[in-house]
This record gives structure tokens, sequence and C-alpha cells, in this order.
């Protein structure tokens, strides 16, 4: 504990806010920060879309919302300067977006069609993005 506060005065909330209500049929799998950034981060969603979203300043808002996804979005990861987001679908497809203006950059279809579960990029080389399929 912080001082002399209780359990409570350490995690009193001033507010909730609802960020993800566009996704109100279908599960939320993942929601990250935007990498040295506490105003900005993303959720993915088994409806196909990943949503963009600014906590402040002002009430938070989703930004934009990234269409193009046939399946459910199961993981997604900010580039290291967060102007690339990478996603894995159960579409059997990675894809590359511009997270500023929404854009697909590049869409890559896996060879045997398997379904896409997670993506990361290398950590110090955002030229290199690692996924993992569905058997």
């Amino acid at each position: 504990m912080a001082g002399d506060t209780t359990l409570s005065e350490n995690y009193a909330f001033a507010g909730v806010y609802h960020v993800f209500d566009q996704h109100t049929d279908s599960a939320v799998p993942k929601v990250q920060f935007a990498h040295d950034d506490r105003h900005l981060l993303a959720c993915c969603s088994l409806d196909g879309t990943i949503s963009v979203c600014r906590l402040a300043p002002g009430p938070p808002a989703v930004l934009r919302v990234l269409r193009g996804h046939g399946g459910g979005v199961v993981d997604f990861a900010w580039s290291l300067s967060n102007d690339v987001l990478v996603s894995a679908s159960l579409d059997g497809t990675l894809r590359l977006w511009a997270p500023a203006d929404g854009r697909c950059i590049r869409r890559v279809p896996d060879p045997d069609g398997a379904a896409l579960l997670c993506c990361v990029f290398q950590p110090l080389n955002n030229n290199l993005t690692v996924v993992s399929g569905a058997p």
C-alpha cells in the first residue's frame, strides 16, 4: 500500500467508460496498450474487427475500427513505434494495419488455409512477424 492508504483508496476508480460497446455480440479476446503510450489501446474481437481507442484527453473514444478479416480476430500486436498493427484471424490470414488511418497494408494468407491463433513482432526488427496457426 502507498503510504497510510487502504486497499480501496489505492484502487478508487474515478469513473468507468465503455469503449468496447461496438463488440456487443462477440467476445474480445485481447486488449493491449500501445508501447510507451498510456492513452492509446486496441482490442480485437471475434466479430472480425480491431478497435483502436484513445483514453485521454477527454472521454475515451473509439478512433477507428479496422475491418477486413472474414473471421474472428484472436490476437494482434503493436509494432515498437506503434505505427503498425499485426493481426491473426480464424479466417486463416495475417494482416498488417496502419492504425493511424485504418488502412490494411498487407494481407498474408496461411498457405494451408489454417486458422491463425497468435502473432507477434520481433522486438528489434518490425520487419519480422511470427505467427502460429491451428493444425
